[in-house]
Order: C-alpha cells, then sequence, then structure tokens
C-alpha cells in the first residue's frame, strides 16, 4: 500500500480572500486548515513509541520525525508494515 504525499488543494486562482469583518472563503480556510496540519505533523518528535502509526489520519513516505530516544531524525520509509528510516539510510 503506498501513501502518498500530503495533499494541499490550492484555491481557484479567482477565489477571494475576504478579510473584511473577520470573513475568510471556504476555499482559504481549508489550505490554511491543510498547510497547519503539514507543518504539525512535520514537525513532530517524541520517543521511539509515540511515532506516527497507521491509525494517525496524516502520514507520508518521507515524512520525518525527531525521535527523542536515538536522539536523532527518522524518516518513514514504508507504511505497510511501519519501516522508519535514519538519515544514512539504517532501519531504525
Amino acid at each position: 500500500m503506498a501513501v502518498a504525499g500530503p495533499k494541499v488543494q490550492l484555491p481557484s486562482p479567482n477565489a477571494p480572500i475576504t478579510l473584511d469583518k473577520g470573513g475568510v472563503t471556504f476555499e482559504w480556510m481549508a489550505l490554511f486548515a491543510a498547510l497547519q496540519s503539514l507543518a504539525f505533523n512535520a514537525s513532530r518528535s517524541g520517543p521511539t513509541a509515540d511515532r506516527p502509526t497507521a491509525s494517525m489520519r496524516v502520514r507520508w513516505i518521507g515524512m520525518p520525525f525527531y525521535d527523542t530516544t536515538l536522539g536523532l531524525p527518522v524518516f518513514l520509509h514504508s507504511v505497510d508494515p511501519d519501516v522508519w528510516h535514519n538519515g544514512a539510510g539504517a532501519v531504525v
């Protein structure tokens, strides 16, 4: 099973950003929410046991995670089964 990268839908070129009266169009709100989720998930850290798993909504091949148990960043290489590599390519 392959997992594609994060899907971020850009608003149409003619979609207005309505900043007056505190309103933002739905297209732009969806974009901002997707970017916020992407930024949050791309900057996660924690012990090995807290690495993202299949139960999470947002995962993608190449997803970074700073493993505090190992003291280094790891990257999701495969999702079925979960395989994480360090920067040198070794399975961790």
